[in-house]
């Protein structure tokens, strides 16, 4: 019966998203800008590279499993930066690879900078027929030899300003939306995702400062999600980041991060289950390690956006 019960959730879950037009949301977007923002790239004006591993709904067969690599640096002009994105998914018995070439163009404005920037790439889906298993013996063609993968296109845009006390951003990470059909796919363009982000540094103290932000993710005829977050910033030289996250009708996320050096943080979320699926999973998992190639520090706000 629960595997019933997965089974439809899951299918509830990509008939209401759509698998091909789904894009990854993290709970640690703030050290991985360039997944949800295009224009984000070159804004660390070092090269920033960084690896992802999210488990999510642990205990739910089938549920989501994405490893994502991102690295992005600005040009010697460097109003010019560049980016790229590449991330593996499996959702079910379908998988998603995803790459992406990002590219921003940055201009100072007042105290701060403004960028904006493109994208382009695709996803490559597949069907895991391995991961298929049927309780009856008989052979059900329906089930043999599932081996369909078809590539789909996509771009978006974005914009970023970012100072030495607050950013904003918006964005589109993927304009066209892909409703597949057995080996058809339909291309939409009014069910894309727009992207709010903004966040505010408060500093109290050289040992102590405060970081709220949020996201906000609207699409066309659903209802509005956004996530809550606060940061605690502690030790002078900003080693230690220890905060929580709020996502509506989702999770409620306890985050901690912790710079090892000026070049090497580690982050690690953990988000609890709310809702429907509470029952079902023991919550989602999320690391993350971000380098950065710095022998200086000569940016306008290098650590906390």
């Amino acid at each position: 019966m629960k595997r019933i019960f997965f089974l439809l959730s899951f299918i509830f879950i990509l008939q209401s998203s759509g698998f091909s037009q789904h894009f990854p949301i993290y709970s640690q977007y703030m050290l991985n800008g360039l997944a949800i923002n295009p224009a984000y790239a070159g804004s660390r004006d070092v090269l920033s590279a960084s690896l992802l591993w999210r488990k999510q709904w642990v205990g739910m067969p089938g549920a989501p499993n994405i490893f994502s690599l991102g690295a992005h640096m600005p040009f010697r002009n460097e109003r010019l930066a560049a980016g790229l994105l590449i991330y593996d998914e499996k959702i079910g018995f379908e998988r998603s690879t995803g790459i992406f070439g990002n590219y921003a163009y940055r201009v100072r404005l007042g105290n701060g900078k403004l960028s904006l920037g493109l994208k382009g790439g695709g996803n490559l889906l597949k069907e895991l027929d391995n991961k298929i298993s049927l309780r009856d013996p008989t052979p059900d063609k329906a089930f043999e030899n599932i081996k369909e993968s078809r590539f789909l296109p996509n771009f978006g845009v974005g914009a970023y300003y970012v100072s030495s006390k607050y950013f904003i951003g918006l964005s589109i990470p993927t304009i066209l939306t892909y409703t597949t059909s057995g080996t058809t796919s339909k291309t939409e363009y009014n069910s894309f995702n727009i992207l709010f982000t903004t966040g505010y540094l408060w500093k109290l103290s050289d040992q102590f400062k405060l970081k709220p932000s949020t996201l906000v993710k609207y699409k066309l005829n659903s209802s509005m999600q956004f996530d809550l977050n606060m940061n605690m910033i502690f030790f002078e030289g900003d080693i230690l980041w220890i905060g929580a996250s709020y996502r509506n009708n989702d999770a409620i996320v306890g985050l901690f991060e912790i710079q090892v050096s000026r070049k090497f943080r580690l982050g690690y979320s953990y988000d609890y289950t709310m809702g429907p699926l509470s029952n079902s999973n023991n919550g989602s998992h999320e690391i993350l390690i971000r380098y950065e190639w710095r022998d200086k520090v000569n940016t306008l706000n290098p650590l906390y956006f």
